[in-house]
């Protein structure tokens, strides 16, 4: 008899239980939202907040671009409204079969000029192969391929920009030397050793101003 009170009373329980977790479980699945209602909320939030309009990614209307030029007096006369000698021009000048990126007041370092020119002394640069400002540029015309293969490592005969159009000039400020650097040559098993020692030369060089059209001097 007393087993089964116990039982009775277990079975009693569990249905309580069971009975309070449905009613729990119930509850929750109304607190939670359906698809339903979800679209409905939505919709109605944005009957109730109306969008706003979006700018446009690009102007209506673009603003006309400058004829190119078909002359050269009509580049040089537009580097020349964009830019002046001292401000906002740049060149492309060949040294030493490198090319360099050149402004004005500039300090350029090259291996040392054959002939060690004193300081003070002006150079012109005549192997230029662009000019330009921030706008427009001016440059020589492009070798082939032929032509390329034949140039590659050497001054070459490259078409350059004539001097009537464009005159830029360097200053020399210094001729200085590199730390001394050495080097050790061995040979294996022949007892050889030697220990050679340079100084690399180099030229310190101002740009002057970039003289177009009829600028230049």
């Amino acid at each position: 008899m007393a087993s089964r009170s116990a039982e009775n009373i277990w079975q009693s329980v569990s249905a309580v239980l069971r009975g309070s977790a449905l009613s729990t479980l119930n509850a929750g699945s109304s607190r939670i939202p359906t698809a339903s209602r979800l679209s409905a909320r939505f919709a109605s939030t944005s009957a109730s907040t109306p969008t706003a309009r979006l700018q446009p990614l690009l102007p209506a209307s673009t603003p006309a671009l400058p004829a190119l030029p078909t002359t050269t007096s009509e580049a040089v006369s537009l580097i020349q409204s964009s830019s002046t000698p001292q401000l906002g021009r740049y060149v492309l000048a060949r040294l030493h079969s490198r090319n360099y990126l050149l402004h004005p007041r500039d300090i350029l370092t090259v291996p040392h000029l054959k002939g060690s020119p004193p300081p003070g002394t002006i150079l012109a640069l005549n192997r230029i192969l662009q000019v330009g400002s921030r706008e427009f540029v001016i440059k020589a015309p492009e070798p082939d391929a032929a032509q390329k293969s034949a140039l590659f490592g050497a001054q070459g005969d490259r078409e350059v920009i004539p001097q009537e159009v464009v005159q830029c000039h360097v200053t020399v400020m210094e001729h200085t030397k590199s730390p001394m650097e050495r080097k050790l040559l061995k040979k294996r098993r022949k007892g050889y050793k030697k220990t050679i020692e340079n100084k690399q030369g180099w030229t310190r060089l101002r740009v002057g101003d970039v003289f177009v059209g009829s600028e230049a001097k």
